[in-house]
């Protein structure tokens, strides 16, 4: 019967180390994903912040070709009005002259 007992006991000793070492190696492979998806969120906020940089640079010079369009548009309606303006400044300031004096008139 005390052989028995040494063996349970062994077996005891035995499954109780095979379950430190078990308890040990888990906490080990926690360790290790814990460190590896830290890696992974750390790249893939470096890739993130690299692609929302692109997106900035890219909205930058669609803005600036669409301003620097914007500028020619108005240029060119200034143009057109400076030169309607030459044409017709004479003929504009008589009509304005005579509804002015039409009014006093009435």
């Amino acid at each position: 019967m005390e052989q028995i007992i040494g063996k349970l006991s062994e077996i005891e000793t035995t499954a109780q180390s095979i379950m430190n070492d078990a308890a040990q190696k888990k906490k080990a492979l926690s360790a290790e994903m814990e460190r590896q998806s830290k890696e992974f969120d750390t790249q893939l906020e470096k890739h993130t912040e690299e692609q929302i940089q692109e997106i900035r640079r890219n909205l930058e010079g669609e803005k600036d070709k669409r301003l620097a369009s914007l500028r020619e548009d108005t240029q060119a309606a200034l143009s057109e009005l400076d030169a309607y303006y030459a044409k017709n400044h004479e003929r504009l300031s008589k009509e304005i002259f005579e509804k002015i004096i039409q009014e006093e008139v009435m």
